[in-house]
């Protein structure tokens, strides 16, 4: 008898009802919530932003790239992040840098969302052009 389980082992729920089931035909692969904490545009630091996003099963972030640094901390789940022409795979625990410009997106796997705590800094423009 198995007394340890691992939900990332299980086989995903095949009822009609569950969210893999509902979104298996979307038109787009993005499936994410994002919570901003911090924001320059209204609190006291005019460099930083912060806040989580929540990658759900079988979903993606949007691609993007923007003129500012960022780092992501993974809280929960596992998935892939693709910078530039780089793909890592990620899960809890993983920290990862982007530069400034460069693409990114990322790719939930597995059972469980992922979620990731992420920071951006504003660099000012002789930082970033060089």
């Amino acid at each position: 008898m198995k007394y340890l389980v691992n939900v990332q082992e299980k086989q995903p729920d095949v009822d009609p009802r569950s969210l893999r089931a509902r979104v298996k035909d979307r038109e787009k692969a993005v499936l994410r919530d994002t919570y901003f904490l911090i924001d320059p545009d209204d609190s006291v630091s005019k460099r930083l932003k912060m806040g989580y996003t929540v990658i759900y099963p079988t979903g993606t972030t949007t691609g993007h790239a923007h003129d500012e640094e960022e780092v992501y901390y993974v809280i929960s789940g596992e998935g892939v992040m693709v910078v530039g022409d780089d793909e890592f795979p990620i899960k809890t625990g993983d920290a990862l840098y982007v530069p400034p410009k460069e693409f990114h997106t990322t790719y939930q796997r597995g059972n469980i969302p992922l979620t990731v705590l992420w920071v951006t800094g504003k660099l000012d423009p002789e930082e970033y052009e060089k």
